[in-house]
């Protein structure tokens, strides 16, 4: 089984204590790191190469836009899931920017948990392909 990498970027260290110890719990997830600000977050990303980030808005040098735009400018193949306020605007910016995918912090953790069960499976399926020819 090959592990989906996560980076895990927000600037609340008990946010990121939660989700980590969540995603632990999924089989097939690694956590490649936890950033808590902007430069952090595009130094982790191009050290670790995480399968998927998921991303707050709210970082105390800047924004998570800015980390996303930053990350599609470079064409860095990761995934991004905002995981942040759902207000419309937020979610037309993120996905207008490239997002992959946008879940509400407050209601959708259970979404984002069978998203990152979704991508466990589709990289092991893919990987399993790939030893199979």
């Amino acid at each position: 089984m090959t592990n989906l990498r996560l980076l895990i970027v927000d600037d609340s260290e008990l946010m990121c204590a939660r989700l980590s110890q969540m995603l632990k719990e999924i089989e097939g997830t690694e956590i490649a790191g936890i950033a808590h600000n902007v430069r952090d977050a595009i130094l982790s990303i191009q050290k670790t190469k995480p399968d998927l980030t998921i991303l707050d808005i709210c970082l105390p040098d800047g924004s998570g836009l800015d980390v996303l735009s930053q990350i599609r400018a470079a064409g860095l193949s990761t995934k991004v899931a905002m995981y942040t306020y759902t207000y419309l605007q937020y979610q037309k910016r993120c996905l207008a920017l490239g997002a992959d995918y946008f879940f509400d912090i407050y209601s959708d953790y259970e979404k984002l948990l069978a998203l990152v069960r979704e991508l466990v499976k589709a990289k092991n399926a893919g990987s399993a392909q790939a030893v199979r020819h």
